[in-house]
Parts: C-alpha cells; structure tokens; sequence
C-alpha cells in the first residue's frame, strides 16, 4: 500500500454498476464512506464535481491506493495528466474530506474543469442516489 488516498465519488465507487472499481481500484483498501463540499453535475452516464466550501456536500468513498501505478491508472481513466492541462475535463488534486466518524482525510481528487452552465445539478450530492 502507498500513502496516498483518494476520494471518487461517481462512476469509480464500488456500488456503481460500470464495472470501473473493480478494474481501476483493484486490491485498493476502502478507508471509508465520506464527504467534500461541492457540487455535483450529470455529464453523461458519469458526474462532475466542481469543489466549492460554500455548497452543499457530496458522497463518495475514500480508498487506500495499492501503488503510484495505480494512481496513474486512475489518471488515464479519467483521461488527466498531473498536473492537468487546460484543454482537460478532469485535474487531480489535493483536497480534505470528512469521514462519517468525523475524521478528516486528505485526499486525491479528480474535479471537474469544464463550463457547467449547460449541465444538470444532482442536486441528492450522490450519484449512486440521483
């Protein structure tokens, strides 16, 4: 196991029917149910999350990454390089989540960089539960 964690909140989640968890988050350790402030988009058959301390919450699940090469396996999934280039949907970053027992983690994240205004809101934070 590496020291590095991530957050995902939509189609990487192990309840999503993708089939994307068990190949990208293989042997990857699940450290919790948590949350991040922000607001989360339907793009298509998956979601965008814009990171904003002003909304509401968003649900996901944080993980405890096998390897760096699994990491980026996770950013070529999500089709981002570190750091993210400007033409990119995605940029991985840094970010702290709070856990259901209250624990603050820091994480990976994969947000959103692209215009929202023509999106529709998941207004649920879940994306399991839209």
């Amino acid at each position: 196991m590496t020291d590095e964690f991530i957050f995902v909140y939509g189609t990487l989640r192990r309840a999503c029917p993708t089939g994307a968890h068990d190949k990208y988050l293989a042997g990857a350790r699940f450290v919790a149910r948590a949350k991040i402030k922000g607001t989360l988009f339907k793009v298509s058959y998956y979601p965008a999350l814009v990171i904003d301390d002003t909304a509401a919450w968003v649900i996901g699940e944080v993980y405890q990454l096998v390897s760096n090469a699994q990491l980026a396996a996770l950013d070529a999934y999500e089709e981002c390089s570190y750091p993210a280039q400007p033409g990119q949907e995605y940029q991985r970053q840094k970010v702290s989540v709070l856990t259901g027992a209250g624990e603050e983690l820091s994480v990976w994240v994969y947000a959103y960089q692209h215009p929202i205004a023509h999106l529709e809101v998941i207004a649920s934070g879940d994306f399991l539960n839209t």
